[in-house]
């Protein structure tokens, strides 16, 4: 099984865990990625934009995405 997005480097998930738990989500989650982080971007300028995140927030959040 190839590296999971959130798994830790040098772990081992047991192969029959990981089925169990997500299946092909894995593969459907390498494909909405991209996607997935657009949305949280904009997501946070709405947020900024009501006043919930300051400018600082709202940047250091973007950054990390």
């Amino acid at each position: 099984m190839s590296e999971l997005l959130w798994q830790k480097p040098g772990t081992r998930i047991d192969e029959r865990i990981q089925r169990f738990l997500a299946g092909e989500d894995v593969r459907l989650d390498r494909q909405l990625l991209g996607y997935d982080i657009r949305a949280s971007r904009a997501h946070a300028n709405g947020l900024q934009r009501i006043g919930v995140l300051s400018d600082h927030e709202c940047h250091a959040l973007c950054a990390e995405l």
